[in-house]
């Protein structure tokens, strides 16, 4: 289970919606919109063999979204109206709920790789695209239509691949390093292409005794830009690093019992934005910067 808090997006916008549904222009302001996601995800890992493995992750994931209005420029009460029904075809507040792809993985692991007791895995595999998408959302957007930026899937196969590598280091204290991509290739039928991912941490575990260890680590993400129908998504394209502390703790049944706090260190969009008004348009990108998150991951062997 993971909780992800106040993930904050945003943008410049001079237009606004006339009552009769129309596009019109209107003083300068911007959108503020805020994310809390709350996700649960359900992993499933079954030994074919010492080596082969055959894993899947199920997620589920809420989203709150809180969307408000800061006033750049004065405004009349009819402009303030034309802007907010600006800003509910693009940011509502509103709840959002759905499974998101799922990945598949076939595995491979093995011990004793470089030195005694290292251990070495790696998996290749897909996502299945069980999450929602939605349809393009700058068409709906430019012809003053509701629409959605929020989306659970890709709605495409996308291969995806990780490598893991843990080391003990001394008695109880061991370091694990990783790295993960995905990799979509091709556009949905409704003409979006997902970002490429790449994600990386590196960890320190110290096993205090046979019940409690503690972990320190840092992780890293970079995300592509996304695609319509061929066009760059500003508000897609992210690099991020977080921070992490955890503990686990072997609890009775032979359940292990894991929290973990992660910190954003830095945060970057890929899009220029300091120069946002170009011919006559302020574009700038909406990709969320995100919080704090608190993670607890309860395993069960059977």
């Amino acid at each position: 289970m993971m909780r992800w808090f106040d993930a904050q997006g945003g943008h410049l916008e001079t237009k606004g919606i006339s009552p009769d549904r129309k596009v019109i222009d209107v003083p300068l302001h911007r959108h503020h919109v805020t994310l809390n996601i709350f996700r649960i995800d359900i992993g499933l890992k079954y030994h074919l063999s010492s080596q082969w493995i055959l894993e899947a992750n199920a997620p589920y994931e809420t989203k709150v979204q809180e969307a408000t209005i800061e006033e750049i420029e004065p405004v009349t009460q009819t402009e303030l109206e034309a802007i907010l029904r600006n800003r509910n075809n693009h940011h509502r507040n509103e709840t959002y709920a759905g499974p998101r792809d799922v990945d598949l993985f076939f595995g491979y692991r093995t011990a004793n790789f470089l030195v005694e007791s290292d251990l070495l895995m790696g998996r290749i595999g897909t996502t299945i695209p069980f999450g929602k998408t939605e349809e393009d959302p700058w068409k709906l957007g430019d012809a003053g239509l509701e629409h959605l930026h929020i989306q659970f899937g890709t709605g495409t196969f996308n291969p995806i691949a990780d490598l893991h590598y843990s080391l003990p280091l001394y008695k109880g204290l061991g370091a694990n390093i990783g790295i993960r991509g995905k990799f979509p290739f091709y556009e949905n039928s409704k003409t979006y292409r997902g970002s490429r991912e790449l994600t990386y941490t590196a960890n320190l575990n110290y096993r205090f005794n046979n019940w409690i260890s503690f972990q320190a680590g840092y992780f890293g993400s970079y995300q592509s830009y996304a695609y319509w129908a061929g066009e760059q998504d500003i508000n897609t394209g992210l690099r991020f690093s977080m921070a992490s502390v955890g503990a686990s703790v072997a609890t009775p049944y032979n359940i292990p019992l894991s929290v973990t706090m992660m910190l954003p260190l830095r945060q970057e969009t890929l899009y220029d934005d300091t120069d946002a008004f170009l011919d006559g348009v302020y574009e700038e990108s909406d990709a969320f910067k995100f919080g704090p998150l608190v993670s607890l991951t309860v395993l069960y062997s059977f």
